[in-house]
């Protein structure tokens, strides 16, 4: 569970508050359907307009907060399961349909690795840094990885602040890690992303130690298996099977995700002296550019079973 504050929520003159400097608004579909009917008084705009009888009750604060944005000219995007005619129905019943901009599929975009929440402030043409994200408990870590700066829970329509998460990246920092385990230098990566190489050494070294990692090798692999580094960039430029390995080399690349060289060499029973060779080797046969991005191939592709040698794993 979410650590939430207030216990009665944010108070409406917050709202607005929560909106200012935002570009957009990013909203998960499970929040509209928690919505208790009672609290959609207000909800519907032409109802209020020409004088019909709606009930005597507050609107919930997440209406509230998306008829503010509509009034503001927020642009808001909707983040559900799957997308299909029972999302518009859905929309339909919670009287919200006239404040969407866009909608993504949250199943979708995990199905290619990429943060649901980022894809959907990259439909409205926004940097996910300037969105307003409000989600709920299941969607929570979710949301906070999408590299967010304000995010706010909804229970059954009432809104409150979310935990800070320390897992959060910079937009940098994400980059620089998705840069590297596509096989590039930094200064390849200074080239990608238009920034100093130094600029890009010192966002992973800042990486690697809020990780608690002495490499970069395992400290990318911790973010992909995290769900805070996007992997679609990364799968696009793999091919569609693990090129053929051995069965060592196979296993040392499995290993070099989440443990140190010497440590896979005591694992396996291979000569410290001679492991360096066997990662070359390794690097070189699955086409990756470096090391990095050999294991990060192992991780994603998930080989149904490696070529074998005589003798088994040596």
């Amino acid at each position: 569970m979410s650590t939430l504050r207030p216990a009665d929520g944010l108070a409406a003159r917050d709202l607005d508050r929560h909106l200012i400097n935002r570009a957009g608004v990013i909203v998960d579909a499970n929040a509209l359907v928690q919505l208790p009917a009672d609290r959609l008084a207000g909800a519907d705009p032409f109802l209020l307009a020409t004088g019909a009888p709606v009930p005597a009750t507050t609107p919930a604060p997440l209406l509230r907060l998306l008829m503010r944005a509509g009034s503001m000219a927020v642009p808001c995007a909707l983040v559900t399961e799957r997308l299909g005619r029972h999302v518009s129905a859905m929309l339909a019943a919670q009287r919200v349909t006239n404040v969407w901009s866009a909608s993504v599929s949250a199943a979708e975009h995990r199905e290619q690795g990429t943060n649901p929440y980022r894809a959907a402030a990259g439909a409205l043409g926004l940097p996910v840094e300037r969105c307003l994200i409000i989600a709920t408990d299941p969607t929570l870590y979710e949301a906070q990885a999408s590299s967010a700066r304000r995010v706010l829970t909804s229970d059954s329509g009432t809104l409150h602040l979310a935990a800070k998460s320390t897992d959060k990246l910079s937009q940098l920092g994400h980059d620089v890690a998705v840069q590297l385990a596509l096989g590039h230098s930094y200064d390849g990566v200074a080239e990608q992303l238009d920034c100093s190489s130094s600029s890009a050494a010192n966002a992973m070294s800042r990486l690697m130690r809020r990780r608690g990692f002495t490499d970069r090798t395992r400290t990318i692999v911790d973010l992909i298996t995290s769900g805070l580094l996007d992997t679609a960039e990364l799968r696009a430029a793999l091919p569609d099977t693990l090129p053929r390995i051995t069965a060592r080399e196979h296993k040392v690349l499995t290993l070099l995700a989440t443990h140190e060289v010497r440590t896979v060499a005591r694992m396996t029973g291979i000569n410290p002296d001679a492991i360096g060779g066997i990662i070359t080797r390794a690097t070189t046969a699955t086409g990756a550019k470096t090391r990095t991005q050999a294991v990060v191939m192992v991780l994603l592709l998930d080989s149904p079973g490696p070529a074998t040698v005589s003798g088994g794993v040596q």
